[in-house]
């Protein structure tokens, strides 16, 4: 196979082949290290020829691997799903620069996305050389800071770190608390045995930490701020179930275990969405509070609710301060 060919319209598996790994059958180690498929639906795609070793399609899902075997996958750029790419600059000094992520917009390349992700797209908004300083789920909206240099995204790296950088979400609950405010203060610890990643509240985990806000009650659901003191796996969304409220169109942690096997098995399907009654988890990245690691400026970024939440609290009847309006 040519060198175009592989680099246009395959995508690697990995690096190759290790001696701790040879030996394996095929379909055994695909689904245990590149997750976006189950061991079923990697020998599905054994089994369409889309899967190549050392070039050729592989015979079977049960073919050994050997030392040093190259693993492609056939993916051709049409079959890359169609998601929102636009993120509008909504601050920047040259140096920094705050965008709106979009909800379904993955951080880099997996699975089926190669070029519509936030790496692939950020060149061509801010130019050559600009890098996300943390990252968001890719369901979950809202303000995403990047740097323009290493040295100042080192720099950021390190605030969040010590936890000089304060973040603030939004979500809407499946439910209406009762309090105004309250803390969460439970470990979480990341579960790696299924293909789509979930954490767990676990005492073995590490230690997590949120602060939780009415902002606005309707007659089901209410809008809440919820303020990570550390920043572990989905940790607003678990710590959010945990006090009994998941968040509206949450797959993992929602109250119906049903959706959590459907959407194992089919990935974010119509019906996984209908089940979970939103198409997206109802998360929002709303405000960074931090200190310019150049200037030393106190900044206050915010990016405010995007059309599909202000509509779902619409039609939950949650009324809104003109403030979160505001795009």
């Amino acid at each position: 196979m040519k060198e175009s060919r592989w680099s246009e319209e395959t995508r690697r598996l990995g690096l190759p082949v290790q001696s701790a790994e040879t030996g394996k059958r095929l379909d055994e180690y695909l689904a245990a290290y590149f997750p976006f498929f189950s061991r079923a639906g990697w020998q599905r795609e054994i089994n369409t020829g889309v899967v190549l070793v050392n070039g050729i399609p592989a015979r079977k899902p049960s073919q050994r691997l050997r030392l040093g075997d190259e693993l492609r996958r056939l993916h051709p750029f049409d079959e890359e799903p169609d998601v929102d790419t636009d993120m509008p600059i909504l601050w920047s000094d040259g140096e920094l620069a705050a965008l709106m992520k979009p909800s379904g917009l993955p951080m880099h390349e997996a699975g089926y996305y190669r070029r519509r992700t936030v790496a692939g797209v950020l060149p061509n908004i801010l130019g050559d050389g600009w890098t996300p300083v943390h990252r968001l789920d890719r369901e979950t909206s809202g303000l995403l800071l990047c740097a323009r240099r290493p040295l100042v995204r080192a720099q950021l790296t390190e605030m969040w770190t010590r936890r000089e950088v304060k973040k603030t979400y939004l979500g809407i609950t499946a439910g209406v608390p009762s309090q105004d405010t309250w803390t969460i203060d439970l470990s979480i610890k990341a579960e790696r045995k299924f293909r789509t990643n979930r954490a767990e509240i676990s005492e073995d985990g590490a230690s997590a930490v949120t602060t939780f806000k009415v902002i606005s009650r309707g007659p089901r659901s209410a809008l809440i701020e919820a303020t990570p003191i550390t920043g572990k796996t989905n940790q607003i969304r678990l710590h959010a179930a945990a006090a009994g409220f998941p968040l509206i169109g949450d797959k993992f942690y929602g109250s119906n275990t049903e959706i959590l096997d459907l959407y194992r098995a089919e990935g974010n399907s119509l019906r996984v969405k209908d089940l979970a009654g939103f198409p997206r988890h109802a998360l929002h990245a709303w405000q960074l509070s931090l200190t310019h690691p150049l200037t030393l400026e106190k900044l206050q970024l915010q990016c405010n609710l995007p059309s599909d939440l202000r509509e779902l609290c619409h039609a939950e009847d949650i009324k809104l301060e003109s403030e979160l309006l505001q795009i």
